[in-house]
């Protein structure tokens, strides 16, 4: 956590990768008390991702009970590979990890959420949905019919990746009002929610476990009309 004071930033947005709250753009303006960074895994990230690729290791398992010898291993490999690209796909660029950038003033709290997908990712993610496109048009003749599938999915997949580009999204909660506050000590995770909500006062605040007590501390002191609700488990806390 470092101590700084950070000038207004522009605020221009491309219309496409970057969200701008208002409550963003009015504590811009305040002096930065302190900042901090982390890299937080979202909760399901690896489960989901896993059951995209059990689709296609399923219809692995279900061509090589039914087809005959030559076939059959050729159309298990084909959608054993695509399905491990697929968990890997699905992980890494549809369900990444997120950056999160906070920023503590005495007005409220502002923070950047970014995806954290490194260019490189998306480089050899479109080297293989090419290669998915050939790989799937050749294996046509040897698993058949069935791989056209494949090239739909492989073409589907290049196509999509050249226009990713990470999404930053930019939200910011003014200390006010009333409300919840959920708070997961394990996670070192804080939720902020107004009730009744009607001027978008919310936040998602991570922490380090070094900085966890200090920033707890500063929210509910400048938030005292809020009842704390101590989550259980990460699942009641949803993140």
């Amino acid at each position: 956590m470092s101590e700084t004071t950070e000038q207004p930033q522009n605020a221009e947005a491309d219309g496409v990768n970057h969200y701008y709250s208002e409550q963003y753009l009015e504590l811009q303006k305040e002096p930065v008390l302190y900042e901090w960074q982390i890299d937080h895994t979202p909760r399901a990230a690896w489960s989901s991702s896993l059951l995209m690729g059990g689709v296609f290791w399923l219809i692995a398992l279900v061509t090589f009970i039914n087809g005959n010898s030559h076939n059959a291993w050729s159309s298990l490999w084909f959608f054993l590979i695509f399905g491990v690209i697929s968990v890997f796909y699905s992980r890494y660029l549809t369900d990444p990890n997120q950056l999160y950038h906070y920023r503590m003033t005495a007005k409220g709290i502002y923070y950047t959420q970014q995806d954290k997908i490194p260019e490189m990712a998306y480089t050899i993610a479109r080297g293989i949905g090419g290669l998915l496109i050939v790989g799937s048009i050749i294996a046509v003749g040897l698993v058949g019919p069935l791989a056209l599938a494949g090239a739909g999915a492989g073409a589907f997949l290049a196509f999509k990746i050249n226009n990713m580009k990470p999404r930053i999204r930019h939200y910011g909660c003014i200390f006010k009002g009333s409300g919840e506050m959920s708070v997961f000590g394990k996670l070192c995770g804080i939720e902020i929610m107004e009730i009744p909500y009607s001027g978008g006062e919310y936040a998602l605040v991570f922490s380090q476990p070094e900085e966890y007590q200090r920033v707890l501390g500063d929210i509910t002191r400048a938030l005292p009309q809020y009842k704390v609700i101590e989550a259980a488990t990460r699942k009641e806390f949803g993140y």
